[in-house]
């Protein structure tokens, strides 16, 4: 076979290894990783639960979780957030859906077993 031919097979062959493993591999990642988040926030749903006035002033202001004199008030947020600092970031990046129904939506009975 010509060079080229040749060349184009193996870069085909390669593409094609490259995708099958990226699909066998990557969604099993991401999804654990979605999975270990969405606990994380079940969590962190249950700690708001226990921590009424909290709840209410991160629901109106997320980016509370960034004021050092905030969390030095609230030293059991403080704490969870240095457990679980996805769950934070996750406030930060996307409040709606951490206060919102996002990870909520097929678990109609999670929060509180």
């Amino acid at each position: 076979m010509d060079r080229g031919v040749m060349r184009a097979l193996g870069a085909g062959l390669l593409f094609v290894l490259t995708l099958g493993l990226s699909f066998h591999v990557g969604p099993n990642v991401a999804w654990s990783d979605h999975g270990r988040l969405r606990d994380e926030i079940r969590q962190f749903h249950n700690f708001l639960a226990d921590h009424p006035k909290v709840s209410t002033e991160l629901r109106l202001n997320p980016n509370l979780v960034n004021s050092k004199k905030y969390l030095k008030k609230h030293e059991d947020l403080a704490k969870f957030l240095k457990r679980h600092p996805e769950v934070k970031r996750e406030i930060v990046n996307h409040p709606n859906r951490v206060f919102g129904r996002y990870y909520r939506q097929d678990h109609a009975g999670w929060h509180r077993r």
